[in-house]
């Protein structure tokens, strides 16, 4: 999962960003409305925390413009210092998805993020299969024949983004912008890496060594051979 953040005060979005990712997301941060569209142009988000009082475009009219724009829409909680009822009305008639007030406790707000990112599935999925491997969303756990895995907050994010495709290729930038931030800037030879580290923990519970497979030129794909 990948979300951005979007929030003027230097010290709330780091401490944010820092949060997200001891919680295994990939978490880009934008200090402005117009920045936070650019990267949203640019990348595909899960889900946007989103400030009101931004410089340049404010939240609302940044809402409003991700909902009118982008075709791939990205769930949306404005994590705002406005607390009337008027603001909150007003947020989500302008298509935020949840509303939260600062200051917030950080388990509340932990699981409403896990709580918006469950909703988005229809139906409503806890965890993704393939055959027998079993990963719990938000990296909280993951098993292959009921044997428990131990996957890096990247490598559970690289073995989403290949269950969300379904069997169909995964190129290497997608899993790049998936799995990693902004700043991280890692190449294609990462990619690889992980998806080797992933392959060998697969290995030490039986799984086929094939259950990854590597579309040369590509990228990497589930094969559809173990789909069941």
């Amino acid at each position: 999962m990948k979300i951005l953040v979007v929030e003027d005060d230097p010290l709330i979005r780091l401490s944010l960003r820092d949060m997200l990712k001891a919680w295994g997301y990939a978490c880009d941060h934008a200090e402005d409305g117009e920045l936070a569209w650019e990267l949203a142009l640019q990348y595909e988000y899960d889900l946007i925390l989103l400030d009101l009082n931004l410089p340049k475009l404010d939240g609302l009219s940044l809402c409003r413009r991700l909902r009118a724009r982008l075709e791939r829409q990205p769930l949306i909680l404005m994590l705002t210092a406005r607390d009337s009822s008027f603001d909150k009305v007003t947020g989500l008639d302008e298509g935020a998805d949840d509303y939260m007030v600062k200051p917030f406790d950080p388990d509340v707000l932990r699981a409403r993020l896990k709580a918006l990112l469950r909703r988005a599935d229809r139906p409503m999925q806890l965890s993704s299969h393939w055959g027998p491997l079993d990963l719990e969303r938000g990296g909280q756990g993951a098993h292959y024949g009921g044997r428990p895995l131990q996957f890096t907050a990247t490598e559970h994010r690289i073995l989403e983004t290949l269950l969300q495709s379904g069997g169909s290729t995964c190129s290497k930038e997608k899993i790049l912008n998936a799995a990693w931030t902004l700043t991280e800037s890692p190449g294609e030879e990462s990619v690889k890496t992980h998806i080797k580290n992933i392959r060998s923990k697969l290995s030490l519970v039986g799984a086929p060594a094939d259950l990854i497979e590597t579309v040369y030129g590509i990228g990497f794909r589930l094969n559809p051979d173990y789909a069941t």
